[in-house]
């Protein structure tokens, strides 16, 4: 006798809680959760995982922190849902408690690790379908905040990015405005341009375009 899947595309055998498609597909939620965890950090305080530049000053102070960002990296956020999940996966089978212990980017890899080791087990453990649902939410809101749909956009191309780095060296990764987002960052430095900033950044472009076509007349002799 056959039964539908939580994702209502497939049929389950007796022995079977998930099909083997959700099987995958959670089996990478887990293995993307944890670098989801740590790049999250990064919209907290969007400036302060970039180097300190001095012509980008005005972008370092923090910006405000968005709510489902905290949401999901503090208690009951990401390493809450995994560990929660970890201590009853143990309890299901009268194993041992979870050890939790490390910072908490060491917890959110312990417990999807663990998880995904047990893959074999919660595909035909009762609360599969509960697990996988949660897992699959979890997942698609810190991928919505990391990796937002207009990403897969082009977006709106600005120029250079003109920031420094104490010995002078300028970024120069391309900078690009999406729809998403009303600062601009620059996605090799990590540094921000709040809207306030869109017109020192223009002008500091524009200086360095002009020196870099004297460097070309000078060359050229």
């Amino acid at each position: 006798m056959t039964r539908p899947c939580v994702c209502r595309r497939a049929e389950l055998r007796a022995d079977e809680t998930l099909c083997p498609r959700c099987r995958a597909a959670t089996s990478g939620r887990l293995r993307r959760l944890p670098l989801l965890y740590r790049l999250l950090q990064h919209e907290l305080q969007p400036a302060a995982g970039g180097p300190s530049y001095r012509r980008v000053r005005l972008v370092e102070a923090p910006l405000p922190a968005a709510g489902d960002v905290l949401t999901l990296r503090g208690p009951g956020g990401i390493v809450g849902v995994l560990e929660d999940w970890w201590g009853a996966m143990q309890a299901s089978r009268s194993g041992a408690a979870p050890v939790i212990a490390g910072t908490y980017n060491d917890r959110a890899s312990a417990a999807a690790g663990r998880l995904a080791f047990h893959l074999d087990y919660i595909v035909t453990w009762e609360q599969g379908p509960q697990f996988a649902t949660e897992i699959r939410r979890l997942d698609e809101q810190a991928l919505a905040i990391v990796c937002p749909a207009d990403t897969l956009e082009r977006g709106t191309r600005l120029g250079p990015c003109p920031a420094a780095d104490p010995d002078g060296a300028v970024c120069g990764a391309l900078l690009r405005h999406y729809r998403s987002s009303s600062a601009v960052t620059c996605r090799w430095c990590e540094v921000v341009y709040p809207p306030s900033s869109w017109a020192l950044l223009k002008a500091w472009m524009d200086h360095d375009r002009e020196e870099d076509q004297e460097d070309v007349e000078l060359l050229a002799g």
